[in-house]
Formats: structure tokens, C-alpha cells, sequence
């Protein structure tokens, strides 16, 4: 344990010192992440204009806040491990990455770890700019702040690794990329970016409460937003924690098989 800890935590110093050098393009990636900054100026409309000023319980502040949290959890949930895997896999590079005395998935996850890093504070000086323009009002309770910032680690990890097999489906077809863009949708729908969770179906509800999806986006930001309990915080650690689980074992099975088939090729 030891031994790996300190591997860790020379990839992570490595890749901190890589990510410092490219922080105006992680600000670029930010300001390109517009869905939930859109669609907050959508239900803030809608909201004026219906009769009491409110929608389902929300009222225009209250929507900002809303889609500020979704925004501000979604930042520290980006993911780009299947582009990377696709290209090394397709063109061979990951074989010297195989020589390593390491998974190379902890390179990758490190990697996105010391992103966060960069871009936390980045983020919280435009959440705050946002935040004023649009009236939003976060809870004042400092344990949802922490209750959100713990579903997001975990969604994080949840999203890393399904992003990983979707990865490396690129062992068995051209392009992996075209998969990640569908589940993408599903994390997007059902995690409440394009609305509050509630605002849907119901049946649509009772299907999205068995995926690891409202979890992540949905219920931080409305901890944050102070529109969920810690309780509800608990039910979603423990849901995204089995999936993580599933995930985990997802992956290395995908990964075995997968490693079989490119070794079989000669790469």
C-alpha cells in the first residue's frame, strides 16, 4: 500500500505540473459548458411570466440556483478518458503504457483529479460572477455544502469509469467516441440538467432512480440550492456507491477481454 501510495502520488504532482501549464484552456472548457447556464435563463423566463411567479415550487431565484448547482457539480464531473483511450488503442500507444508497473486507468484518474484541482478555484469565481447576476441564493447550511461536494467526488468516480469501458470499446470497433456521445444524453436527461428531476414524468422518475445519473447532477444541486435534505444526500451516497462497485468490476472485465483481443492483433 505504501509502495502505490507514493506512486500516486508522484502521477498526481505529475500531472498537477502538466495541468497548471494548460489553465486558460481549462477556463475555455468551462465557458464552453453553456447547457445549464441556457437552460437556467429558459425556467427563469418561464417562472416570470406564470401566474405567482413560480413553477412547481421554484421561483426564478430559486431556478437560478438550481442550474448554477448543475453547472458548478457538472464542472467537477467532466471526463475525457474515452477520447484517450480510443486514440491509444487505435494507434497502438497504449502498448508502452502496458510496460508501466501501474494500471494505467490511475494515471488517466489522477490525471482528471489534478484537473479538478486547476479548475476549482477558476470555477468558484465564475459561479459567484453568475450567482450575482442572476439573484441566486445557495443554502447557508455548510454540511450540504459538503453532502454536494461528496456526491460529486463519487459521481466523479462513477462517471470515470463508465467512461473508461465505454473506452475501451474501441478494442472491437473503429471509434468508441459515438457511444460516449449517447450515454452522455442519459447523463444529461435524467441528471437533471435540462430540468429538475420532479418536472418530468413519472414514469420516467421511477426509472431514473434506479440509474447512478440524478444523483450525480440533480440532487447536489439541490443541496446546494437548499431544495433537498442530508437524508437525501445519504440515499444518493449509497446508490452511487453500488454503482461504483458495478462500474469497477465493469471495467475490469472489459479490460481483460479487451486486452486479450489487442494482444492477439500484435499491438
Amino acid at each position: 500500500m505504501t509502495a502505490t501510495w507514493k506512486k500516486l502520488r508522484t502521477l498526481f504532482a505529475a500531472q498537477f505540473a502538466e495541468m497548471v501549464e494548460y489553465r486558460a484552456e481549462v477556463v475555455i472548457w468551462m465557458l464552453s459548458g453553456t447547457l445549464s447556464l441556457v437552460m437556467m435563463l429558459v425556467w427563469m423566463a418561464q417562472a416570470a411570466a406564470a401566474p405567482g411567479g413560480e413553477i412547481n415550487g421554484y421561483t426564478p431565484s430559486e431556478f437560478a440556483s438550481y442550474f448554477l448547482g448543475t453547472w458548478t457539480v457538472s464542472q467537477l464531473m467532466v471526463v475525457w478518458v474515452a477520447w484517450e483511450l480510443d486514440l491509444d488503442i487505435r494507434q497502438g500507444t497504449l502498448s508502452p503504457k502496458l510496460l508501466r508497473p501501474l494500471d494505467p486507468l490511475w494515471t488517466w484518474y489522477t490525471g482528471h483529479l489534478a484537473e479538478r484541482v486547476v479548475r476549482f478555484p477558476l470555477m468558484l469565481v465564475l459561479v459567484a460572477v453568475f450567482a450575482w447576476l442572476a439573484g441566486a441564493r445557495f443554502t447557508t447550511d455548510p454540511l450540504a455544502y459538503l453532502a454536494a461536494l461528496g456526491l460529486a467526488f463519487l459521481g466523479f468516480s462513477a462517471r470515470f469509469l463508465w467512461e473508461y469501458c465505454v473506452g475501451l470499446l474501441a478494442f472491437w470497433t473503429e471509434s468508441s467516441t459515438s457511444f460516449q456521445e449517447v450515454v452522455w444524453l442519459f447523463y444529461a436527461a435524467l441528471g437533471g440538467m435540462f430540468a429538475p428531476l420532479a418536472f418530468y414524468p413519472q414514469w420516467v422518475q421511477n426509472v431514473a432512480v434506479w440509474t447512478p445519473f440524478p444523483y450525480m447532477l440533480g440532487l447536489p444541486a439541490q443541496l446546494l440550492a437548499g431544495k433537498a435534505s442530508l437524508a437525501d444526500a445519504g440515499r444518493g451516497a449509497a446508490v452511487l456507491a453500488a454503482w461504483l462497485v458495478i462500474f469497477w468490476f465493469l471495467r475490469l472485465l472489459v479490460w481483460r477481454v479487451g486486452l486479450r483481443k489487442y494482444g492477439a492483433v500484435g499491438a
